[in-house]
């Protein structure tokens, strides 16, 4: 990273380098990896500066090939020692222009001097190093210093991380704890990876985990355990292959429900059919499926086509025994599927009850996943409307055999009767807004669900002791997919993890020898993406079953927060009558579905507790911040500990002091905390320390 030395001075003070664009570009082929920076860097300042490149360079990394240069023009740099390397360190954080270097005192630097750098003026940085990427049990890791870019003292505008994976053997499970990447896998020894931000201030460091292995399932395991006495914390991964034979794709039965009412009319409809055309085009040979249309009536598409020699009027009765709705083959049926989308029109009601009862009157095939693919815009206005009503005749007529997945489109929707269809029948609930597509929502589900290879899944972890994992209902697995699951344990041992479920008629069971650690100090982040998904998903439930039957949930949900120090999106800090902060929790119930709060607020908290539920890396955002097992909050432009009680003496430190450094030195997790910019509270040790920035 590029910070300010020596530099003109105009009243006393000159302004950090921003940083326009920051690109790095990761190639690794086998455990050969290579890392490209380019940056754009600007001096806002009205004067000329000076400025020096620092790259960390940890002591168990083997990097070489570092190359630097400014404009396209080759600098040389050369690589200090500890000691050397700590005074450029300490000279760049006491100007207060390099916090994000507090926890890099003990490691090596490469650094290079950057001249001249003209007042209001551009320069482009670009910088190369190669290194041996370790494999330790068939799981690697990569780790770019990227909380550098916090010296900026401001955000970066365009921040780009494009990874590409080359291996001889297969790469199975891919994560990162620190940013929410997307995965492109082109085949098994082939991966693209990326993350994208704008206005980004980042205060972790990139990681990347991965695992290659022959297996036809991935199986890694993440372990952190500070200390002996206390429950241990785990991350296990599990992904298929990726190039998955035909025979080995399950065969499935697709029910696709559409609400075509009258406030369907237009573009909502018109963006539904496309999103039916694409999903009968892109089923696999073997499947079946039917269509369902409701509004005031029921039309299925199978039952047209069973009573092609009769008078079709389009309204059918939802229960008739004369009826037959036998699945349409997908080959079979897929030309005229696409005729009988082309003739629908929004009108009428919306009878959801019958809709649904319709999809689940066949008894499902026990060799075949079915899934029911429901689209509404609306409540339901006719036949049975209660919500409580519909939802016990689905769970009668379903009795858990069909995965129902919902889509809820626009702001005119009864959100807990959506929610709980999801949540009771095994799938997954979708909010369309309006400004969002329908078409690329329900075709981006249907790309992942439309290849299960292993389904009602299992796991047995030995003679391991686990408690709370999640989620805590598994879901199948989907090719080129993977699940995630977080939890804790008790003893400690080696241990063989089995995963079982089926893939068609045939039970599958795959086994990986483990060790679940007495003591692991690494991956201290797993404790608290743990507590974030616990929250969630004990809030979902909270919110699912009312205030009358969640006083239970809503204590464990006050005691997990506190303890972790997790916000939650029902968490805010009042100031009591004695001058101190106090964390209040508000109802799940109130927030999700009390119909004095405005529909679009319930959608996206419905939206926002699905992503919590499913995050696969630390939640962050503007007014929270999460260092290790701490937390921050902004309150009157401070960022707070949430262990400090508001009103407690402080002892107050000068930013760049002796003081500052020692504190910093304390622990690697104090190092990693006072990266946010002061002023700032941090509880360590029974005291409170006020950090503010350097004094003129």
């Amino acid at each position: 990273m590029l910070t300010l030395t020596s530099r003109e001075q105009r009243n006393g003070y000159a302004n950090p380098l921003t940083i326009q664009r920051y690109h790095i570009n990761i190639a690794i082929n086998n455990q050969l990896t290579t890392t490209k920076i380019n940056q754009i860097l600007t001096n806002p300042n009205d004067f000329t500066v000076d400025g020096i490149y620092i790259f960390p360079v940890p002591d168990d990394a083997a990097i070489s090939n570092l190359a630097l240069s400014v404009d396209g023009d080759p600098v040389t740099g050369r690589l200090l020692s500890h000691n050397e390397s700590r005074r450029v360190y300490r000279t760049s954080v006491r100007e207060g222009h390099n916090l994000g270097l507090t926890d890099q005192f003990g490691t090596r630097a490469f650094v290079a001097d950057v001249r001249t750098i003209p007042a209001r003026s551009e320069r482009n940085i670009e910088f190369e190093y190669s290194q041996i990427l370790p494999v330790e049990n068939d799981l690697a890791k990569y780790s770019h210093p990227l909380s550098l870019a916090k010296s900026a003292n401001s955000p970066i505008e365009n921040l780009a991380i494009n990874i590409e994976i080359e291996s001889e053997k297969e790469i199975r499970t891919i994560n990162s704890v620190s940013h929410e990447i997307k995965i492109d896998r082109k085949n098994d020894n082939h991966v693209k990876i990326g993350y994208e931000g704008i206005g980004i201030e980042p205060d972790d460091d990139f990681q990347l985990h991965y695992s290659i292995s022959e297996d036809d399932f991935g199986i890694t395991l993440l372990t952190h355990r500070a200390d002996e006495n206390e429950d241990g914390y785990f991350m296990l991964l599990i992904s298929p292959k990726y190039e998955v034979e035909n025979k080995d794709v399950m065969k499935k039965d697709f029910i696709f429900v559409l609400d075509h009412s009258g406030s369907m009319a237009g573009k909502k409809v018109s963006q539904a059919k496309e999103a039916l055309r694409y999903c009968v085009n892109n089923l696999n040979e073997g499947d079946r499926f039917n269509l369902i249309l409701f509004n005031t009536g029921i039309t299925s598409f199978a039952d047209r086509l069973n009573r092609s020699n009769e008078r079709v009027d389009g309204e059918l009765a939802p229960n008739s025994a004369a009826l037959s709705r036998r699945l349409i083959d997908a080959v079979d049926g897929r030309k005229k599927a696409i005729a009988f989308i082309e003739d629908i029109e929004g009108q009428g009601g919306t009878n959801i009850n019958d809709a649904l009862l319709t999809a689940l009157s066949e008894e499902p095939d026990p060799n075949r996943p079915r899934i029911i693919v429901f689209l509404t815009d609306g409540c339901p206005t006719v036949g049975v409307t209660n919500e409580t009503q519909i939802l016990k005749n689905v769970k009668e007529a379903n009795r858990n055999q069909s995965k129902i997945f919902v889509f809820g489109v626009g702001y005119d929707l009864n959100v807990r009767l959506l929610d709980k269809l999801a949540v009771d029948n095994g799938g997954s609930r979708n909010y369309v807004e309006p400004h969002e597509d329908i078409e690329e929502a329900v075709s981006s589900l249907f790309r992942k669900m439309n290849e299960p290879v292993l389904v009602n899944i299992d796991l047995d972890f030995g003679q391991i002791i686990t408690q709370e994992l999640t989620p805590m209902n598994l879901p199948d697995l989907f090719r080129g997919e993977q699940t995630m699951v977080l939890g804790r344990y008790e003893n400690h041992a080696e241990t063989v993890i089995k995963l079982r479920g089926a893939i068609g008629s045939e039970e599958q069971e795959i086994s990986k020898q483990v060790c679940f650690a007495k003591l692991q100090t690494d991956n201290d982040h797993l404790a608290q993406l743990w507590a974030q998904r616990r929250v969630a998903e004990l809030a979902d439930q909270a919110a699912l079953i009312g205030d009358r039957n969640s006083k239970e949930l809503l204590i464990e949900i006050e005691r997990i927060s506190k303890k972790y120090d997790v916000i939650t999106p029902d968490t805010s800090f009042e100031m009591a009558d004695d001058g101190s902060y106090r964390r209040s929790y508000k109802s799940a119930t109130h927030i999700a579905y009390d119909r004095s709060i405005p529909i679009e607020d319930r959608v996206r908290r419905s939206k926002e507790m699905e992503r919590r539920k499913n995050a696969r890396s630390k939640l962050q955002d503007n007014d929270t911040k999460y260092f290790g097992n701490k937390t921050f909050y902004r309150h009157d432009g401070m960022w707070v500990d949430t262990k400090y009680d508001g009103q407690s003496e402080r002892k107050t430190i000068e930013i760049g002091t002796d003081e500052y450094f020692d504190l910093s030195r304390q622990s690697y997790e104090l190092g990693k905390c006072l990266k946010l910019y002061p002023p700032m509270i941090i509880c360590h040790d029974g005291v409170n320390y006020e950090i503010i920035p350097r004094r003129s």
